[in-house]
């Protein structure tokens, strides 16, 4: 919707709701959107700061802005500045909305600690919580886009738009700003699967027949993926990481799950130890609903008893694409190792699935760290255990499912859309969390990890 066209429906009193009722278009929530109605200060916007001397000098700029005749600019020379533009809108609980806002910025410290925009939900005086807008992207005029559907908290009735110029010099332009309903994001339900199995051999057929029972277990009961434990063909066998045809990819244990992925049109995650040549790897193998092998995971954390067999570490922490959703593997060791975990969630993995045999750490440690990867990176975690219990955990670290029971198959049904909500301390009520990690989290500072062999990257990571 141009300005023009928004700035005379704030005239007409028309701005804090649809134009008609079952009208195809969303009416923009914000008034004065675009600073077109304003002098020396910006209409309907409150500008002010945590700190009066702290704040950036706030003007309206007619020669720099998106489109239209202005653009709200904010400037400062003290590194240390903070300063926000804010406006009080009224909405409906448990409605969703669509944020979008321009931005530009010039000497700016980092766009993604520096440029925030904060919507803060009320009812009455009382905060009821909060969302970032954490996700944007460059447009070849040196312009941002902002934008994130949001979901009002249950009972709020006035939502706060903060636009936050922070902690650096520089100057920061704000254009285009709208908040408008729109249709809630559909559920993404996915049927995943793991399996409590420690094949007892004590020949590797025996162990791929009992795994390949299972497997159609999860066949049948709909799964859509399901994960396998570490190095499970030679398991109880004596064989170990030695030289024989199933540590391989063409060995039968692979042509076993190549036919169960293909059969039930599944995706298979699962352990194996691999010789290529004289090349000894720990790896994860994904292979896809038509029983081919999409990716090969090579494990990178090795622990000695690995090492000083001679296997060798892979070097790249990649994720996959499924046709539900990205996911990302890591076995057994690779878990101890918070890094590992965060990296594939910044690369966008919404599952990780952990072949692993067990933990040396003492009771229940498994059951720790598979619930802080997922609480700590907003994913579900799912591993397929030995010394343990295998587990299926959510991103609020809730337990879906989980069995020590040989033999088990565990299945559960997940929304790839959940997107925990979380009680802060003090006022600050409800943060969802996967945007309050990603927004507060200080690359700024901590670098760029997972992508050593390039020399820059997002500033977000």
């Amino acid at each position: 919707m141009k300005k023009s066209v928004v700035f005379t429906l704030v005239l007409l009193g028309l701005s804090s709701g649809l134009l008609f009722p079952g009208a195809a278009e969303a009416t923009n929530l914000i008034v004065n959107p675009g600073f077109e109605a304003s002098h020396a200060t910006p209409l309907n916007w409150l500008i002010k700061g945590p700190i009066s001397s702290m704040e950036p000098t706030t003007s309206i700029d007619s020669k720099i802005r998106y489109e239209g005749l202005f653009a709200l600019r904010m400037v400062s020379m003290n590194p240390n500045c903070h300063g926000r533009a804010t406006q009080i809108v009224g909405i409906v609980g448990e409605q969703t909305y669509l944020f979008k806002a321009k931005f530009r910025v010039e000497d700016v410290r980092s766009i993604d600690k520096s440029v925030l925009i904060r919507i803060k939900w009320f009812k009455g005086n009382d905060q009821l919580g909060y969302n970032y807008i954490y996700h944007f992207v460059g447009e070849n005029d040196g312009w941002f886009l902002a934008t994130d559907k949001i979901r009002a908290i249950s009972k709020a009735t006035t939502a706060e738009i903060s636009l936050e110029f922070r902690w650096s010099s520089g100057t920061v332009w704000w254009d285009d700003i709208s908040l408008e309903t729109c249709p809630d994001d559909p559920q993404r339900n996915v049927k995943v699967g793991t399996v409590y199995f420690r094949p007892p051999g004590p020949t590797v057929s025996d162990n791929i027949s009992l795994m390949g029972k299972l497997l159609d277990k999860a066949g049948v009961s709909g799964c859509q993926i399901v994960c396998l434990p570490e190095g499970w063909p030679t398991c109880n066998t004596g064989l170990g990481m030695t030289k024989v045809e199933v540590n391989t990819l063409e060995g039968s244990a692979s042509v076993m799950m190549a036919s169960k992925a293909k059969q039930y049109g599944m995706y298979i995650v699962s352990g194996l130890y691999n010789w290529t040549g004289d090349t000894l790897c720990n790896i994860a193998v994904l292979y896809d609903r038509n029983g081919k092998i999409q990716a090969v995971y090579r494990k990178v954390q090795l622990p000695d008893s690995e090492s000083e067999q001679g296997v060798v570490p892979g070097d790249s922490l990649p994720v996959f694409e499924t046709d539900f959703g990205k996911i990302g593997i890591l076995i057994c060791w690779d878990s101890f190792f918070p890094e590992v975990s965060r990296i594939l969630a910044l690369k966008g993995a919404e599952i990780l699935f952990c072949p692993i045999w067990g933990d040396v750490r003492g009771t229940e440690s498994w059951k720790i760290t598979a619930r802080s990867r997922a609480i700590d990176n907003g994913v579900y975690f799912v591993n397929s255990i030995y010394d343990g219990h295998s587990v299926i955990v959510n991103p609020a670290g809730d337990i879906l499912q989980e069995s020590g029971i040989q033999g088990t198959l565990l299945t559960a049904n997940i929304d790839l859309n959940f997107n925990p909500p979380w009680d802060w301390i003090g006022n600050a009520g409800k943060g969802i969390w996967k945007g309050v990690w990603r927004k507060d989290r200080r690359s700024d500072i901590f670098g760029t990890i997972g992508d050593y062999k390039t020399s820059s990257a997002a500033s977000n990571r």
